[in-house]
């Protein structure tokens, strides 16, 4: 699979990779029903790459904002603001946590939070 975003020092290659195909197959599902031509291919590769850059922008964001100061009330916010992206899924989110959790110290979620987290509709 090639890459669409920039490789990045901040982020682990496991993060962006899981990024990039979770996009990549939410756009090829949301298009199934429309005919296969190069138009469709073309448009659903222009979502997919502009939604990937805009995912791994976001993740870069809290990264600078966590390392400047941590704050738990705020991770979680957050984290409820970046789940309503169009896109977003259980597996991103929860690799998005387990990521920022393994980097801050300061990051720890109840069950509860937790749950509501990694709620998703189908």
């Amino acid at each position: 699979m090639k890459a669409i975003s920039q490789k990045n020092k901040k982020l682990s290659s496991e993060i962006i990779s899981i990024v990039e195909r979770e996009l990549k197959l939410f756009y090829f599902n949301a298009f199934k029903r429309r005919s296969k031509n190069l138009l469709t291919l073309e448009l659903i590769k222009e979502c997919y790459a502009d939604q990937i850059n805009f995912f791994i922008d976001q993740i870069l964001n809290l990264v600078s904002k966590y390392d400047n100061e941590c704050k738990q009330k705020d991770v979680y916010t957050d984290l409820m603001i970046f789940k309503n992206h169009e896109g977003c899924n259980k597996k991103i989110l929860e690799t998005l946590i387990l990521f920022l959790s393994d980097r801050y110290n300061c990051i720890e979620f109840s069950p509860t939070e937790l749950k509501s987290l990694l709620l998703f509709e189908d």
